[in-house]
C-alpha cells in the first residue's frame, strides 16, 4: 500500500480490524499477544502521517489535536508530581491511554463519510458472520456466556468488543430507518441478530444500551417519529415484545443473571453503594469517591494527579499490592489512579467537546446524511461515556480504536459541505 493522502485512513482500518483477527488468532491458533504493542506504534506512525500528508489547516481536527496537548499534560503532570515513572510502567499505562484520542486525530485529519460509510458495512457483515461463528461455538464446541467471541476469540473479555460493535450498528440501523434510508426487514434483522448475540455473549449492558440508543433515536428524529404511519407502529410494539421475549431468554441461557431482575439488585451490581457489589470490588458509580478515599484522602495533590501515568500498570508495585481491587476492569478507575481528576477531566472532556460538536452541527446541517450521522454520533458518544464507567472499551487494543473513530464522526463533517 501507497502511504498517500487518499489512502491514509487505511492506518485506521487497520488499527480497527487487524486487532480482532489477532485476537481470534490467539486464542484458536496459539498466536502470540507480543504484536499488540504494534499496533500503538501504528496509530503514533497513523498521526504524524495524517498530521504531513494532509497539509491542511482543518479547525475541526485541530480541536482534537489540542484535546490530545491537555491529554499529554495531564500525564506528565501526574508524572512529574509524583517524582516520575518507570519505562516499563509507561510502556504498559500509556499505550491505552493515548489510544482514544490517537484514533480521532487519524480519523479528524483522513476520513469522510463516505469511508464512514463503508467502514460501516464492513462492520455489518463483520456481525453476521460473528453470529454465525457464535452458534457453531454454542452448539458444537459447547462455550457459553462470556467466553462466546465469535470472530472475536473464546475468552473472557470478548463480550467488550461484541458489545461496541452492536450497538455501533444497531444505532445505525434504527436512525437510518427514522430518515427513510434503512428498509424495515433490514431493521428487523439486525434487531435480531444484535438481541441474539446479547443472549449468547450474557451481555447484561447490551439490552440496556439498546433501550437508551432506541428512545434517543426517536427523540433526536422526534419530527419524523410524530410522522411514522399507523402500520409502522406495529414495529415499535413488535420492538418492545422482542425485548421482553430477549430478555426472557437472556435469563434462561444465563441463570446466573436471574437477580438482575430486581432494581436494588441492578443498582447493586451497578455500584450505587460503596462497591464490594459481589461481582466487581469497585463501585462504578462511585468509583471516584471510593478510590479517592481509600489511598488520597485529604492529598489534594492526590486527588487531582494520581500516582502517575504508568505507577499503576499491571506491571507496578502497586498492582501487585491492590491487584485485588479490580481497578484494571473500568477506564474509570484505571485513569483516576494515574492521573487523578486531571486525567478524567481530559477523558471526559473530549466526549464532552465532541457531543457539542455534533448538537451544535446539527443546527446549522440540512444534508440528510451528515445530520444521520450526528444523530448517530451522539447517541454513540452517550453510550461511550457510559463505556468509560462500566468497561475498558476506551483503554483496550480491540476495542479504542473503534471507539476513537466513532468519536471523531462530528469533527469530519464541516457543516456546509454535502457528502464527497
Amino acid at each position: 500500500m501507497t502511504i498517500s493522502k487518499d489512502n491514509i485512513y487505511k492506518i485506521e482500518y487497520i488499527l480497527i480490524f487487524i486487532p480482532l483477527l489477532a485476537r481470534f488468532l490467539t486464542d484458536n491458533f496459539g498466536f502470540t499477544y507480543a504484536i499488540m504493542p504494534i499496533f500503538d506504534l501504528i496509530a503514533l506512525i497513523g498521526i504524524l502521517l495524517s498530521r504531513y500528508l494532509t497539509r491542511r489547516c482543518n479547525k475541526e481536527a485541530m480541536i482534537v489535536e489540542k484535546w490530545l496537548f491537555l491529554f499529554i499534560v495531564a500525564g506528565v503532570l501526574s508524572i512529574i508530581v509524583n517524582g516520575g515513572s518507570s519505562f516499563s510502567n509507561l510502556f504498559y499505562s500509556a499505550r491505552p491511554y493515548f489510544r482514544m484520542i490517537g484514533a480521532m486525530i487519524i480519523t479528524a485529519l483522513s476520513f469522510d463519510l463516505r469511508k464512514i460509510n463503508r467502514m460501516t458495512r464492513y462492520m455489518e457483515v463483520l456481525l453476521y458472520i460473528n453470529a454465525a461463528v457464535m452458534t457453531f461455538q454454542y452448539v458444537f464446541m459447547g462455550l457459553r456466556q462470556d467466553v462466546i467471541g465469535g470472530t472475536f476469540g473464546n475468552s473472557q473479555g470478548c463480550n467488550a468488543i461484541q458489545n461496541i460493535l452492536c450497538a455501533f450498528i444497531f444505532a445505525v440501523t434504527v436512525e437510518r430507518f427514522l430518515k427513510k434510508r434503512c428498509t424495515k426487514r433490514k431493521l428487523i434483522i439486525n434487531t435480531v441478530i444484535v438481541l441474539y448475540i446479547s443472549i449468547l455473549a450474557e451481555i447484561n449492558v447490551l439490552i440496556f444500551e439498546l433501550s437508551i440508543i432506541g428512545i434517543l433515536s426517536l427523540v433526536l428524529n422526534k419530527s419524523s417519529a410524530l410522522h411514522i404511519k399507523k402500520r409502522n407502529l406495529f414495529l415499535i410494539c413488535a420492538g418492545i415484545a422482542g425485548c421482553i421475549v430477549a430478555l426472557s431468554l437472556f435469563m434462561k441461557f444465563n441463570s446466573d443473571r436471574v437477580f438482575l431482575l430486581s432494581l436494588n439488585n441492578i443498582l447493586e451490581y451497578l455500584g450505587f453503594n460503596e462497591g464490594n457489589t459481589g461481582v466487581y470490588r469497585i463501585s462504578r458509580m462511585k468509583v471516584f469517591s471510593q478510590l479517592g478515599k481509600a489511598f488520597y484522602e485529604n492529598n489534594l495533590l492526590k486527588w487531582l494527579f494520581g500516582f502517575g501515568l504508568g505507577n499503576c500498570s499491571t506491571h507496578s508495585t502497586f498492582y501487585m499490592r491492590f491487584s485485588s481491587l479490580q481497578y484494571t476492569y473500568f477506564s474509570s478507575s484505571n485513569v483516576f489512579l494515574e492521573t487523578g481528576l486531571c486525567g478524567v477531566f481530559v477523558n471526559i472532556g473530549v466526549l464532552l467537546n465532541g457531543l457539542y460538536s455534533a448538537i451544535s452541527k446539527k443546527k446549522i446541517v440540512r444534508d440528510t446524511e451528515q445530520l444521520t450521522w450526528l444523530n448517530i454520533s451522539i447517541v454513540m458518544i452517550l453510550i461511550m461515556i457510559m463505556m468509560f464507567f462500566y468497561n475498558t472499551t476506551l483503554r483496550d487494543s480491540y476495542t479504542a480504536f473503534f471507539a476513537g473513530t466513532i468519536i471523531a464522526i462530528p469533527y469530519i463533517i464541516r457543516g456546509c459541505e454535502g457528502v464527497k
